[in-house]
């Protein structure tokens, strides 16, 4: 390494896999043009089931949501939260600094605001029901579902990086089709709201939520409350999942039930979206498939996406004005079901490669990015029991 460059750290969020295996987060030192990882340490079987990751220079913190169901009174484990983790700056090492309850089930994503020291999470809630009896006020007996609430929560973040009390949560209403055609749940996977990403936009001044079940793009001023400034209502069948901004302040999102990529004008002054084009993210496959996350590359010429099902990472060109176009894809390790199989791929901060995290296969794999193409080559892959998610962390 030359004097001055940067080290690059890549943190592994590891799921749990049958009876509670694994997890915890994989710490690598991977080299600048990602052909080699070295792996540093882990924080052990916690948190057990480490997804969703995001990490703070000014404070040289990370952050990570544990994706569980808090366990009614007790807790017999540990109760669905995300953990603020010191990072050494010399190792690159994790240390436990706190956590704070997530307040709604299976959180899914996580993200800060390191100016305004504010940390939000998304809770995704799960599709069981449970059976409420109740009399109506005719007399009659009847059975009422009742669901997860899905909530998005802002926390305030303490000088030394560790997550404050709870500042505000906003709790997700309505519902999609239910029951719908979708495996999800037996059908009913839109019977109830799931948000599954929060991301801020590139001015600093809005929080955006994907919310699948009930179609609709959520936008909140960030302040010292969420102050919900507009919803973008998708058609039906869609399922907004994930998304991303370039540096234009375009915004970009998977839809998981439709298997399309969208792309948007965004509007920095009164937070609005406006619909530009939308692309199919399957070629020739008629199987079940669920789009997940996407990554736009730093050059802000193509935005990157996977398909869980057809099972491919797929990369389009991003046009002037906005619109897509298909540029070409790589197949990952295939799975019997969506739910498990690869949903995450990470560019390096200069975008000269791509890490995923191939879950079937348990290992991570390493793609030198083509600059001219957005094409992908296999560089290496190191193993990595049931990995889901990646972060890079320059030191």
């Amino acid at each position: 390494m030359s004097e001055g460059q940067k080290r690059l750290i890549a943190y592994v969020g590891c799921n749990h896999v049958a009876n509670f295996q694994g997890g915890g987060i994989s710490i690598f030192e991977v080299s600048a043009d990602g052909s080699s990882l070295n792996l540093l340490g882990t924080t052990g079987e916690w948190p057990k089931r480490a997804g969703y990751l995001a990490y703070s220079p000014k404070c040289s913190v990370l952050y990570a949501v544990d994706e569980r169901k808090t366990d009614g009174r007790g807790p017999i484990r540990p109760a669905s939260n995300v953990s603020s983790w010191r990072v050494d700056p010399a190792t690159g090492l994790l240390t436990f600094l706190n956590s704070q309850r997530s307040v709604g089930a299976m959180p899914a994503a996580v993200t800060i605001h390191d100016e305004k020291r504010l940390l939000f999470t998304a809770n995704h809630g799960f599709f069981d029901h449970v059976v409420k009896v109740v009399e109506t006020a005719e007399g009659r007996w009847v059975e009422k579902f009742e669901y997860d609430d899905s909530t998005v929560v802002q926390y305030g973040l303490e000088d030394d990086g560790s997550i404050g009390e709870v500042q505000d949560v906003f709790v997700l209403t309505g519902r999609g089709i239910d029951p719908n055609s979708s495996p999800q749940g037996g059908g009913h996977a839109q019977a109830s709201p799931h948000a599954h990403i929060v991301v801020v936009d590139p001015s600093g001044q809005f929080l955006v939520v994907c919310e699948k079940a009930g179609e609709r793009v959520y936008v909140f001023r960030i302040g010292s409350r969420l102050e919900l400034a507009s919803v973008y209502q998708c058609p039906l069948g869609t399922g907004p999942r994930h998304a991303a901004f370039d540096k234009k302040g375009r915004m970009f999102m998977t839809c998981e039930f439709a298997s399309e990529l969208w792309s948007f004008a965004f509007d920095a002054a009164t937070g609005s979206l406006r619909f530009i084009d939308k692309k199919s993210t399957i070629s020739g496959f008629t199987g079940r498939n669920e789009p997940a996350t996407l990554q736009v590359h730093p050059s802000g010429k193509f935005v990157y996406m996977n398909n869980r099902g057809e099972d491919t990472i797929v990369w389009f060109k991003i046009e002037e004005d906005g619109h897509l176009t298909r540029a070409g894809h790589v197949t990952v390790s295939k799975s019997d079901d969506p739910a498990g199989a690869t949903r995450c791929m990470t560019l390096s901060p200069d975008g000269s490669f791509l890490l995923v995290p191939d879950r079937p296969a348990d290992v991570v794999r390493s793609y030198a990015v083509d600059p001219d193409t957005g094409g992908l080559e296999v560089l290496t892959e190191v193993p990595v029991q049931n990995p889901v998610f990646v972060l890079f962390v320059e030191l």
